[in-house]
């Protein structure tokens, strides 16, 4: 889903405007081209860019750099209740199991906004209205996206809902209780959820049967092993996982109840800037927007509003490019190139750009041949977003080999997943069958305001004829 990956956005490293004596050690910009289409009538020269920091190898040996994930790895809910104990226990009421919120619009009948971050305000946003803050959450890239914001608003008013629906049938638990119930009970739906709805959409059918991905229609999962690594690989989180990227649209579209368009909105104008959903009864419109506009197809072409205007501050005509930036996370991470990700899926390995033909469109050949000197130099996430998709999916071959070899480690090298049995937190099998029953819909219509209907898939655009 949306909030499985970003880039974390922390305080930045001035990278472009210090001499290259006196920069940050971390310090890796992006050089822009003097004749660059876009960026030569703002006479940019460099893009600002930070490496992810390091961490250690096992046992402190020396060897190639590595990265540091800042949240934890399983689906876990992590977005919703933080990646440690600090950022859990400062989402908290401690009072019946709920996690905080702001209450503005209970006059109203309205249901409750994520709480303000009134700590160190204006990390994470831009342009931020005096008296009116960004959302706490989490994950601290809660505000990167206003559609990403709504959906942490849907969940942390289900974890609430699901912790009062306990307390009344439970009313001798204490708010220990229900917190970890509400909590385990929630991040089983998220991971049925993303394996029932998301992934066989991305993916398709014979993907998710290879690398065993559906869950059960009854019983209990039986795959778990301790040997499994269920950690993100670099090539998922630098590469992989951002196909979605080549879905953005340029607009962002706002729905009535009675799922009729009301007002298109420019994608770089909710980036680091969540402030509408301060408007009463504005959740809605954004989520029926989320269910009803249709998601750009997965090609080369990424909408200038991130490539020319990303996070770009009101007031600017320029913003940064995320494709720059994914094209330089994954070199700072080592990536092998796109060749090397073919041959360990299995897959014929290329020889010259002729063999490309009929892998991607064939202007998008020619245009990575003046590009790259030979195809070993291409990129992963630039040919992988080009790839022409297998049948029944968004992403092409390589890309679904990446992403469903990742969640199945997920699945099977996680004690606590959801269909697990044999372990204190397993669900019983009249639990885990509830748990099956849940659809991405039930939760949105559970959660929204006043919305009137939904789609049986929520993901998947309506019928209008139906």
């Amino acid at each position: 889903m949306s909030f499985n990956s970003t880039d974390v956005r922390k305080r930045s490293i001035e990278c472009c405007n210090t001499p290259s004596e006196r920069r940050h050690y971390n310090c890796y910009p992006v050089d822009i081209p003097q004749d660059d289409p876009f960026y030569k009538f703002f006479d940019r020269r460099c893009m600002n860019f930070a490496r992810s920091l390091a961490g250690l190898q096992p046992g402190c040996r020396l060897g190639p750099r590595w990265q540091i994930n800042a949240i934890s790895s399983y689906i876990d809910g992590n977005f919703i209740y933080g990646s440690n104990e600090e950022v859990a226990s400062r989402l908290r009421e401690f009072k019946g199991g709920r996690l905080k919120t702001s209450p503005l619009y209970r006059n109203l009948g309205l249901k409750d906004l994520l709480p303000m971050k009134t700590v160190d305000p204006d990390l994470g946003c831009i342009a931020r209205p005096r008296n009116m803050y960004c959302f706490d959450a989490g994950d601290n890239r809660v505000n990167e996206q206003l559609q990403l914001a709504v959906m942490h608003v849907i969940m942390m008013r289900e974890h609430n809902r699901l912790a009062e629906g306990l307390a009344h049938v439970n009313p001798h638990w204490d708010d220990e209780t229900l917190y970890q119930e509400a909590r385990h009970i929630l991040s089983a739906e998220i991971q049925h959820v993303t394996y029932n709805e998301f992934l066989p959409i991305v993916l398709g059918h014979q993907i998710m049967k290879k690398y065993d991905l559906n869950p059960l229609p009854k019983g209990y999962y039986s795959g778990y092993s301790q040997k499994i690594n269920a950690g993100i690989r670099a090539a998922f989180q630098a590469s992989a996982y951002r196909f979605g990227h080549s879905l953005l649209p340029d607009v962002t579209e706002r729905f009535n109840k009675f799922h009729e368009k009301i007002e298109s909105i420019r994608l770089s104008r909710q980036l680091l800037q969540p402030y509408d959903l301060y408007k009463p009864g504005i959740v809605d419109t954004f989520i029926l927007g989320l269910i009803n506009q249709e998601a750009y197809r997965m090609d080369p072409a990424i909408t200038t509003e991130v490539t020319n205007h990303l996070f770009e501050k009101p007031g600017d005509n320029f913003g940064m490019d995320l494709a720059s930036i994914n094209v330089q996370r994954a070199r700072e991470h080592g990536l092998p190139g796109y060749n090397s990700f073919r041959e360990y899926c299995g897959l014929p390995k290329i020889r010259d750009f002729y063999d490309l033909a009929g892998i991607i469109p064939n202007n998008t050949v020619h245009k990575y041949a003046n590009l790259y000197k030979t195809v070993d130099d291409i990129d992963l996430w630039t040919i992988g977003i080009a790839e022409y998709p297998i049948p029944g999916a968004v992403v092409g071959p390589t890309f679904a080999c990446l992403i469903g070899e990742q969640f199945a480690n997920i699945r099977r090298g996680d004690r606590f997943w959801y269909e697990n049995h044999g372990w204190p937190s397993a669900f019983s099998p009249e639990q885990l069958q509830e748990i099956r029953k849940l659809r991405l819909a039930r939760i949105l219509c559970d959660n929204a305001d006043e919305m009137l209907t939904v789609q049986y898939s929520a993901m998947v655009m309506a019928d209008p004829h139906s």
